[in-house]
């Protein structure tokens, strides 16, 4: 039985598909709107039908979840598929799958169910989703989308293995992550040839420093110090205390913080992503916590999500909100700067003006936005390491679009954005800095 009859009840549409040959999963053909199925039709689809040699185990926990299919299909059910998102999903335009889209990965998502073995195409669809959000920002019937998305990977997460025991380990031991990343960062750096040879992940390396000290206790505002933003980010949370000291505004590091949860989450693992937020909201209320200011746009959007009772602002907004920072001494500095604003900014957030906004202080600097290209670099939290040669073809509009504006440094305030970013220019033999705009700010600062 052909795959798109048995997945999907769309009528007639759907069964010419079918008739003819076609694959949901291999054709290159896009679907036209399509009118939503009526509540009463029921789709047949039994994944284990799926499996054959081709499958992946589920993880165990999900069927202590048995609300989670119920959840997965109302949400689901909110889609009308009338393929408004196809255009704007970096997927999609890169591969021309209709199971890379947000609308097939819905159709998919909503047979889900905990215990059964998912077919390794499936597994692969759902998987290779950045979760960018860019379909949820134009969507008309505003589905949840990433709720869906992340609800389908709790369900179809793999069995634990030994990387994402180690994984665990650094998001719950973040300072002993950020330690092990600075030394190699040291290491890389005294021996940067080397990098060249050991590929992306040693080129990382060359951003990587020793995490700032912490400590016990903080006032009301705190900065969030992430995971491996605390080595990768040191100079935005160093500039950002700067800043925040010159602009008379209280700002401390608490000790003991760990990962806000968004790489869990991404891949599926729920109950760690709030495990992690547990523990990060015990220290925030021995610390007195009121305001959470975070430099990253998917911390901010992962924090906000998970810290009930505590507001949660990022950066540039933060500063932007204080009184005294519109009157900041900043030296001139003629300087060409290119603006990335990433996903997370952009569709989650919705205030990425926030960092231009920052960016506009600067004296006689000139700042150029820097096209998305297909919508998204690639970077996408895990997705960097999951798929690198997607992720590269995804970066390869937006490195050339950097290329022509012949910058003096490039801004982004996403760290996977940075890294991926700095990554492929070194590939391609340039060594524009990428950076944080308030390390841009905190560099033109006079101090008294």
């Amino acid at each position: 039985m052909k795959l798109v009859g048995n997945l999907l009840s769309f009528g007639s549409a759907a069964s010419r598909l079918g008739a003819t040959g076609g694959s949901f999963f291999g054709s290159r053909r896009v679907w036209a709107p399509l009118r939503r199925p009526a509540k009463s039709v029921q789709t047949s689809l039994d994944l284990r039908e799926l499996g054959g040699r081709h499958t992946s185990a589920v993880n165990d926990a999900t069927t202590a979840l048995p609300d989670q299919p119920s959840r997965l299909r109302e949400l689901a059910d909110e889609c009308v598929m009338c393929g408004l998102c196809l255009p704007h999903c970096p997927t999609f335009r890169l591969s021309g799958l209709e199971s890379r889209s947000p609308r097939g990965r819905i159709a998919l998502a909503r047979q889900l169910q905990p215990g059964l073995a998912v077919d390794e195409s499936i597994a692969s669809a759902l998987d290779t989703c950045l979760q960018c959000r860019a379909c949820e920002a134009v969507c008309p019937a505003q589905v949840s989308y990433g709720e869906i998305i992340e609800t389908a990977r709790a369900l179809t997460a793999p069995t634990p293995g030994l990387s994402s025991r180690w994984l665990s380990l650094g998001l719950t031991r973040p300072r002993w992550l950020a330690r092990a990343l600075g030394l190699g960062g040291a290491m890389a750096r005294l021996w940067p040839a080397l990098t060249r040879r050991l590929g992306r992940r040693a080129r990382w390396l060359l951003r990587a420093r020793m995490p700032i000290a912490a400590s016990i206790s903080a006032g009301q505002t705190v900065l969030f110090a992430g995971c491996v933003a605390q080595s990768f980010e040191r100079e935005a949370q160093e500039a950002l205390l700067r800043v925040a000291q010159a602009a008379s505004a209280p700002l401390g590091l608490v000790a003991g913080q760990v990962c806000c949860g968004a790489l869990p989450r991404h891949r599926g693992d729920t109950a760690g992503a709030d495990a992690l937020a547990s523990r990060n909201q015990r220290i925030w209320s021995q610390a007195g916590t009121q305001t959470i200011v975070a430099l990253d746009s998917g911390c901010v959007a992962g924090l906000k999500q998970a810290s009930a009772g505590i507001a949660v602002v990022e950066a540039c907004r933060w500063l932007l909100d204080q009184p005294a920072t519109a009157g900041l001494r900043l030296r001139p500095k003629a300087q060409r700067i290119g603006w990335y604003a990433p996903c997370t900014h952009r569709n989650v957030l919705g205030d990425a003006v926030a960092s231009a906004a920052i960016l506009a202080l600067l004296p006689d600097a000139d700042v150029q936005p820097v096209s998305a290209g297909l919508g998204c670099c690639g970077a996408a939290g895990p997705h960097l390491l999951a798929h690198p040669d997607t992720a590269d073809a995804l970066a390869e509009p937006i490195i050339d679009a950097i290329l022509a504006l012949k910058l003096d440094a490039l801004v982004t305030t996403n760290v996977g954005c940075a890294l991926h970013l700095s990554e492929r220019l070194l590939a391609r033999g340039l060594n524009i800095p990428v950076r944080h705009p308030l390390a841009c700010l905190a560099d033109q600062l006079e101090m008294d």
